[in-house]
């Protein structure tokens, strides 16, 4: 991602509708989990650390972050990641594709917007999520959806592929997750968000300014109308999902044959 668009996103992501819903349905299928108390969850790619704060606040687990950029790191103890001595340890800076952690020592892992990122190898990092946890362990992605709906924002964040849901299916299972649940997100929101996508298709400026992302400040009501919505879309679907949607939100389960050399 560039520089710029961590600032970018630390000063949106609270606020933003768009990443207030997004978190609520990671939550939501964080909590599906039903981890004890306790438990310890790592989230892999974790940015500016908001998803990490709220999963630590909401789930009564233990939770951890890595993420391999500078820019994220000097981020986590302004927005109170570090809130206590006892926390100093649980966020560091490292990349998804190798992990600094033993094998099957977390009870979950969550990884939102982290595998379409140019600095990930989805095999490598799915692999490693996987091998970090406890055999039955849960697993939490969010990830893009369309590879069509590629834009210039997708440059800024430096997001070069978007997934459709066999394709995450199909990946978490050749790493060795039990898939439970696959669906899309915000399906209300999809084709005014695919309509913009598609205006912005081309990678680069034919000025050569530098991309930016689609993030702006929205007028207050309008920001909580849509988050409004949002939530009502989610309510009304519940489990059953949606077909289609900006984005894809996942969830399995680590098999219990999955030891510390892969597929058993």
């Amino acid at each position: 991602m560039e520089a710029v668009e961590y600032d970018t996103l630390h000063h949106h992501e609270q606020s933003y509708w768009w990443y207030r819903a997004q978190r609520e349905a990671v939550l939501d299928a964080v909590r599906s989990l039903r981890l004890p108390t306790g438990s310890r969850l790592l989230d892999a790619g974790c940015g500016s650390g908001a998803n990490l704060d709220a999963i630590r606040n909401a789930c009564d687990v233990r939770a951890y972050g890595a993420d391999v950029s500078e820019h994220a790191a000097r981020l986590w103890i302004p927005r109170g990641t570090h809130r206590d001595a006892t926390d100093v340890n649980h966020v560091c800076r490292a990349s998804v594709n190798e992990l600094p952690y033993d094998h099957g020592v977390f009870d979950a892992v969550v990884s939102v917007d982290v595998l379409c990122c140019e600095e990930v190898c989805v095999e490598d990092a799915m692999r490693e999520m996987v091998r970090i946890l406890k055999p039955g362990g849960g697993m939490v992605l969010a990830v893009p959806a369309y590879q069509w709906m590629l834009s210039r924002h997708d440059d800024a964040v430096h997001c070069v592929r978007r997934f459709d849901r066999s394709g995450l299916r199909e990946s978490m299972e050749r790493a060795g997750m039990s898939v439970r649940r696959v669906t899309h997100l915000l399906p209300t929101f999809f084709p005014m968000i695919a309509a913009v996508r598609l205006a912005t298709r081309r990678k680069r400026m034919s000025n050569g300014a530098s991309v930016h992302s689609d993030l702006s400040t929205l007028p207050h009501w309008l920001n909580e109308s849509l988050l409004g919505v949002a939530r009502l879309e989610r309510m009304i679907l519940g489990q059953r999902g949606a077909p289609f949607g900006s984005t894809i939100l996942a969830s399995g389960r680590k098999g219990l044959g999955i030891g510390r050399k892969g597929v058993a």
